[in-house]
């Protein structure tokens, strides 16, 4: 048993600027651009704008069920203390285990994209980048997140919200430039907010719509930090839906103003060839300025690597504190009260997990691999939070259950999230080919079993860890 306080994190560090800006900077304005516009414009084409409309619709009901949960039950364990209570905890162990690799997953994109960016850096510099310079790139990333997330989540919080308005200025000024351009010799065209537009269709839609849905993944990570917010039954359910719908809404305008920036061929051609198609469009409308994009790329991947990381140490650290991971990761520091051992662990596997695979298969192709069984992971989450939020209601809080926002909202995020997962994974991922279709499917469905065999060894060595509950309610009394 451990000493009264030591397991529990530092409170009231975040407020809702501060907790806003971490969950936006974990979609990242700038990255969810950078990253995700060229491979949604290769399969939707001039659609583009549309696909993060869509997505923001499809986000906002899941947004709003972990908003209605979370005021009720502020854990850093998120839905998987959620399950834990309103299911059982059988199914509750069984989404933290969905939850780490969901989570330490995205964690391994952040130094992907770095590095990617960090040697377009090199090249602009006259130097020939290759997997020498990406090494540095780990380590050099790796250093400046370990220095703020080892001290404390006050330096986090801070470097976040300032990291969000540099990235969102620069990104923001680029549509700006083009749209004067554009407008100039009166060739706007709003065409790419109709579905019809798509390249190939319905297809077309729900394959660009992984990685419309990748750049809203991360809004989640606002619900792991209750236990260090201030008044969290407020705080956290208003910052996940502000969050959403400010960069969702920032992310539809300037995706707009880049596909109608140049041809659409000439987008999925920089694809093809491996190039972010966001610095040739830079360097047409700014020349010498897309240095400002490439740098804005590498500030923005050192925020989202910041707070993922944040993210995965407080579901490791909830997991130990609750016995369904060793003990030992449960342990904070002494002076800075953060999840050490917890961290020690997410740094250790991200180095192992990105340079092994992008030393083998190249780092790009290394980021599109993880980046889809991140999203298959999320849906999964998202499907089970849909079903806590109205049942957690109807259960423990049924004086306050809302027809609209428990019922409705829940059934809409769940039958979204399910259409989804079995669309684009299981009919559109399962027709590719095997490197980059069938292989993400065969292993998100393999840790989903092996989190079925976890629990089942977790019964059998503590059957005690199944009877108790996880602490932040009382099925007796209803608020």
């Amino acid at each position: 048993m451990s000493e009264p306080g030591k397991t529990k994190l530092k409170t009231g560090v975040f407020g809702i600027i501060g907790v806003t800006a971490l969950g936006a900077v974990m979609m990242s304005p700038a990255l969810g651009i950078y990253g995700n516009f060229g491979p949604i414009a290769l399969t939707a084409g001039i659609a583009t704008p549309f696909i993060f409309l869509m997505s923001l619709f499809i986000t906002l009901p899941t947004a709003i069920s972990y908003a209605m949960v979370s005021k009720e039950i502020p854990s850093s364990g998120s839905a998987y203390t959620w399950l834990w209570e309103t299911m059982n905890p059988y199914i509750g162990v069984w989404i933290g285990w969905l939850l780490f690799g969901f989570f330490i997953i995205v964690v391994f994109l952040q130094p992907l994209l770095f590095g990617l960016f960090f040697n377009d850096f090199m090249r602009l510099m006259g130097v020939e980048a290759g997997y020498g310079f990406f090494l540095l790139s780990m380590l050099i990333s790796s250093s400046l997140v370990a220095v703020f997330t080892y001290r404390g989540v006050e330096l986090s919080g801070k470097g976040s919200l300032v990291d969000l308005i540099i990235q969102m200025i620069i990104v923001a000024a680029l549509a700006v430039t083009i749209i004067g351009s554009v407008s100039r010799i009166g060739h706007l065209d709003f065409t790419p907010f109709l579905p019809s537009s798509s390249s190939h269709g319905l297809s077309g839609i729900s394959q660009a719509l992984i990685f419309g849905i990748l750049s809203f993944t991360g809004f989640n990570v606002i619900s792991n930090l209750a236990e260090e917010t201030r008044n969290p039954r407020k705080t956290i359910p208003l910052a996940i839906v502000l969050s959403c719908v400010i960069v969702g809404v920032y992310w539809i305008v300037v995706s707009w103003a880049y596909i109608i920036a140049v041809p659409i061929e000439e987008i999925t051609a920089a694809v093809e060839s491996d190039f972010i198609p966001v610095v040739p469009i830079a360097k047409k409308y700014w020349g010498a300025g897309e240095i400002l994009i490439i740098l804005t790329g590498m500030i923005a991947g050192l925020g989202v690597y910041l707070a993922t990381v944040l993210g995965t140490s407080r579901v490791i650290f909830a997991m130990s504190r609750d016995g369904s991971m060793t003990s030992s990761l449960g342990k904070l520091n002494r002076r800075f009260r953060t999840p050490w051992n917890a961290l020690h662990l997410t740094f250790v596997l991200t180095i192992i997990f990105v340079l092994v695979p992008s030393a083998i298969f190249g780092i790009y192709n290394t980021y599109m691999w993880w980046a889809k069984a991140v999203v298959f992971f999320a849906l999964i989450v998202y499907v089970f939070v849909s079903i806590a939020n109205p049942l957690f209601y109807y259960r423990y809080r049924r004086k306050q259950f809302s027809i609209f926002w428990n019922g409705i909202i829940g059934l809409i995020s769940f039958l979204v999230n399910a259409w989804l997962l079995y669309k684009a994974f299981f009919v559109e991922c399962w027709k590719g080919n095997w490197a980059t279709g069938k292989s993400v499917v065969v292993f998100a469905v393999f840790w989903m079993v092996v989190g079925l065999l976890y629990v089942i060894y977790l019964k059998s060595i503590s059957p005690e860890l199944f009877l108790k509950k996880a602490g932040y309610l009382d099925s007796n009394n209803e608020k």
